[in-house]
Order: C-alpha cells, then structure tokens, then sequence
C-alpha cells in the first residue's frame, strides 16, 4: 500500500505545540558598512609589525640594506593584503538585526556564533567614532547591557548617519520595558517655539539656561547649522546643560594637583629609568627604542585627559542625558536617570576660587572608568551646571534646599559638618577630612584632602550592607561599614561602634524596602499574589 506524497513533510497537527521563534529570527540581518575590514584591518598589520621588531629592533638597524628593506616592504605588503582578506571575510560572516526582543550579533564563517542583547537589560547605546573612522564616514555603536563590566555588544562600524538611526532605533526598543520618562526629560521640539520648560515649571530660552553666561556658548550658530550639527556629532536636541570651552578645559587640567603631581612623577620616572640604563649598558639606538614606550606613555595621558572633555557637550532629552565628547576619538553616549545608582563629585583645592566641580556617576551594568567613559557626566562644570546636571539625573536628597546643601558639604570645612568622624585621635588625616551624613534621601561621604571629593548613594538604591569588625577595631571602639549599590562600594571607615549599629540598622530597613516596593510595578508578581493584590508590610513606604 502507498503513502501518499506531500511533498516529504507530514502536516503538523493542529494540536501540537508550535516552538517560539528565536529572538532576532524574524528581523532583517544587515551587515556593516563595506569598508569596514579596511578600518580593521590595520589593527593586525600593526600588531604584526610590533611583534616582529619589538625584540629585533637592534639587529634590524645593524643589518640594514638596501635588498633587504625592499625584501621587507614587500613582506610587510603580504601582510597587508592577508589583514585585509581576513577581515573582508570576518566581515561578510558577521551580521547584526533589530527587532522588538532585542539586538543580536551573528558572527562566525566556520563556527557560528551569536551575541544577544534582550531590550530589557539593554542599559545605554553609544556611538563612538575613532579617527581613521571618522575620517571616512564611520561609526561605531556600542550597546551596553547589565550584567556586568564587559557585556556589551559592538556593532562597527556603519556610516554616521545610520549610526545615529540605529542608536534612536535601540533605545526605541529598550524604552518598551522602561518606564515612562518624567514630564521634564522631554525632548525640544522646534515646532514649540524658542522655549523650554525648566524644572521648575517657569518657561525659559535655551540661551538662559546654563552656560548661556559663557561668550563660547552664546555666540554658537544655530543648532540647525550644517558645521555645527557636524562640530558636535549631530548632538543638538534637548535642552543644553552644559559645554565646556576648550579654555577651561586647559585651565582645569592646570590648576588639578593630581593631574600635575602624575605628569612630574612620570617625568622623574622615565628620566630615572633612562639614566640609569645608560648608567649600566651605554648609549645605543636599541635602548633608546626600548625605552620609547615608557617615554610617550606621558604625552599619552596628557592626550587622554584633554580627549576625555574636549568640546564636551551635555544635553537633556526624552531618553535621559546625552553627551558628546573627544577630539582625534569622539563618541556620545546616553544615560537615563533611572540607571544611575551612585555620584561622585570631585573638586580639587585649585578649583575652588572659580566653583567648578566634576561629575562621574555608577551606573548598573557599566563599567566605564575611562577618563573619556560614560561615567563621567560633567568633565569640569560651573555651579551653574552642575545644578542642572544633578537637577536631571539625582534623586532628591530631601532637604529644602538639595543644591544649597551639596554645595556646602563641598565647600566647607569637614570639621563643620555635622556627621559621623572617627573617634581616634590618631588618625588626625581622616579625623580632619573624612565625614558620613545620612540625609533624608541618601547616604553622603565628603573625603579627601588637596581633592575634596563627595559620594551620593541614594538611600532607595542600596543592595547590600556589610559591618567589618576585628580585634583591633573592638580595642579602639570602631566599625567599618561598607554600603553597596550596583557596581561600587561606598566604605565607612574606623566610625564608633554604636552609631555604625545604628546606621546599619537604618540602612537595613532601607535596603529592604524602599527599592522594592517603590518601584514594585516593575517587579515580578509572586506566585501567590496572581488574581489579587499582592500583600505588602502595613506602613511601608509607598
């Protein structure tokens, strides 16, 4: 007896399970931009290069010859070719696609693999643009997702036009599962008119807000301007918070102790280290080459440092603060308020006659200490913008007047704050400069000596308290209490016993409450609360 044929497939039964689509399946895979293993492909002659002459450098220039120099160009031409042929094939095999689920990432010719960023643990999008980059059109764009300092996923490079489609397309998705931006993150529309609405509530021109007071800033040309939208990275929308002129940039790196106290250090470094090489081994071509990577590390740094804040800009949007920074790399980044689990303000002894103060944050799932990273929102602001910063991404502290009280941890002495010191006498330092201020909203540490610097946690982002004690802490009658968010660890150092029980107690209570049922909306239902309103504590916070 026959089988009928249907074509070598059985019909499914309408009864079976049907398997859920993979996430990414059903969205349009795109690969990168065409030129892109030109882009990558220096990185592999470059590393070949340094291989081959790192330890051969001296036998190199005492055998050099005319024959030999052409034999090695044409070696180093091979290479060439091979890096490139490498990467056109690394980027044919490599695909990204966006879709409602998330992003993801195919790579792989023979073995196949994929990266997956689900949109609701994707925690910012950047847009980077490295200088051979930027010099032909291309971007990076960089997707954070939490879990941890290295997860992200790189999608590089695409041209700069769609990097920036691409980043407000991501954000579109991961806003699926955030909650609604407040009233006051909205984004400028140009149709509304010449004004924004401020926090406050009073109507307000952009040229007022902060900055405005700055001739670099008031005499910019329009944010429509074709040089300017190219200037910075097409990052005009929003509401301005802050731009740093190039004058206070430098200014700020000449009156930073730490930043002088590095550079004099690595010069006496490198100065110590060539002496007495040529000390031990004479003058010769291949020492002085050996030493060249020790020698540009400090031009290097001072690079960095300048790179991290050049033609900073910061704007307010409908997605949280977006930033521009760099000048051989730039790159702008987005961070939502709601992300942000810790502050830093750091405000070194020369910065205090002209009030500026600089800004880096914690957020969950990033891990970015890079001078030049997401982290640091106000390189070095006036107090002017630094109120507008902290205005739009902190959360209120609780006292009636936030700005008025951050100021004055800053700015006056330690011993006239009114907190917790150490009660021993000989750590005279830390006595003197190191105070714990619990507020009505956060849990405050002003430290530091030629740097004054303060730590905010806020008090409904806390996740983990930890009381250290030992023999020698019971004999001088003091505890270290270590607060942790997501990703940093503000510690409590040598405070009396009875008020670090207290405020652990306090804490405690914070931690156990405040971030679960203040943002328990957005929390998993339990089991049992299915069909009706899950049970909370009487009297806990709303």
């Amino acid at each position: 007896m026959s089988t009928p044929d249907h074509g070598g497939a059985e019909p499914e039964s309408p009864s079976a399970p049907v398997a859920p689509a993979e996430p990414g399946a059903t969205a349009v895979r795109r690969r990168t931009h065409p030129i892109t293993p030109l882009v990558t492909g220096w990185k592999i002659v470059v590393g070949v290069i340094a291989v081959l002459t790192a330890q051969n450098i001296a036998r190199l220039v005492e055998d050099f010859t005319v024959t030999r120099a052409l034999i090695g160009t044409g070696m180093l031409v091979v290479v060439v070719v091979i890096a490139i042929v490498l990467s056109a094939l690394s980027w044919w095999f490599t695909t990204y696609a966006v879709d409602e689920a998330g992003v993801s990432l195919y790579r792989g010719m023979i073995s196949r693999s994929r990266e997956y960023a689900p949109r609701a643990r994707i925690e910012s999008v950047s847009v980077e643009r490295p200088l051979l980059a930027r010099l032909l059109g291309l971007a990076k764009v960089r997707v954070e997702v939490a879990g941890g300092g290295d997860s992200y996923l790189d999608i590089e490079y695409v041209r700069s036009g769609d990097a920036e489609q691409l980043r407000r397309g991501i954000l579109d998705v991961a806003a699926l599962d955030a909650p609604s931006a407040p009233a006051r993150e909205t984004e400028h529309d140009p149709a509304a008119g010449s004004e924004a609405t401020s926090p406050e509530g009073d109507r307000r021109a952009p040229s007022e807000g902060p900055g405005a007071a700055d001739p670099q800033v008031s005499a910019q040309r329009p944010a429509g301007h074709p040089l300017e939208r190219f200037l910075h990275d097409d990052v005009t929308d929003g509401e301005l918070i802050a731009r740093i002129p190039t004058r206070r940039l430098v200014h700020s790196l000449l009156r930073d102790p730490g930043f002088l106290l590095s550079i004099v250090g690595g010069v006496v470094g490198v100065l110590a280290a060539i002496g007495l090489t040529i000390r031990q081994d004479g003058v010769s071509f291949a020492i002085l080459v050996a030493l060249l990577p020790t020698a540009i590390a400090i031009p290097k740094y001072v690079f960095g440092r300048i790179e991290s804040g050049w033609g900073f800009v910061s704007r307010i949007t409908e997605r949280g603060l977006r930033m521009r920074r760099g000048l051989a790399t730039t790159r702008t980044d987005n961070i939502a308020a709601g992300r942000i689990q810790r502050f830093e303000l750091r405000r070194p002894l020369l910065w205090r006659s002209p009030d500026w103060t600089g800004v880096s944050v914690t957020v969950a799932g990033i891990e970015d200490s890079e001078e030049n990273g997401a982290a640091h929102v106000l390189p070095v602001g006036t107090r002017e913008e630094l109120r507008a910063t902290l205005g739009h991404l902190a959360a209120p502290l609780g006292t009636p007047d936030d700005p008025g009280t951050i100021e004055q941890l800053l700015s006056a002495p330690a011993r006239e704050i009114d907190g917790l010191r150490t009660p021993v006498r000989g750590f005279w330092i830390s006595r003197r400069t190191r105070v714990a201020v619990l507020l009505p909203g956060a849990l405050v540490q002003r430290s530091g000596v030629l740097t004054r610097r303060l730590e905010i946690i806020p008090r409904e982002r806390l996740q983990g308290l930890t009381v250290q004690d030992g023999p020698f802490a019971r004999k001088l009658g003091v505890l270290d209490l270590q607060a942790g968010v997501a990703g940093e660890t503000m510690v409590l150092s040598d405070l009396p016993r009875r008020d670090v029980l207290a405020l652990h107690a306090v804490l405690a209570r914070d931690a156990a409450t405040l971030r679960r049922y203040r943002d328990r909306e957005h929390w998993p239902q339990p089991a049992l609360a299915v069909g009706g309103a899950p049970a909370g504590p009487a009297g806990g916070p709303q």
